[in-house]
């Protein structure tokens, strides 16, 4: 039987401030991301824009921050093709 394997994928979050941070993504969807977040100073309710490895930067919302963690809703969902690669790059089946 094989295991998934984690692997790294990183997002690029700049907050409407001006404060930017380079944030572990622990698990994606096509709406939105879970985020290591420990020293993100973005708050709830925040819009930011998110950079995806190889796409453009996009408009998201800081929807909740917890424990260390945050949850990123994008503005607009990524297309199924995209989402798969970046799933991919988390678990690789």
């Amino acid at each position: 039987m094989h295991t998934a394997e984690p692997r790294e994928l990183r997002i690029k979050c700049r907050s409407r401030r001006g404060s930017s941070a380079d944030l572990e993504v622990l698990d994606i969807s096509i709406g939105g991301a879970m985020v290591e977040s420990r020293g993100w100073t973005a708050e709830v309710g925040e819009r930011v824009l998110v950079t995806l490895p190889g796409l453009s930067a996009q408009p998201a919302e800081l929807v909740w921050k917890e424990d260390g963690r945050a949850g990123i809703a994008f503005e607009q969902p990524l297309h199924e093709t995209v989402f798969d690669r970046f799933e991919a790059l988390i678990f690789d089946r």
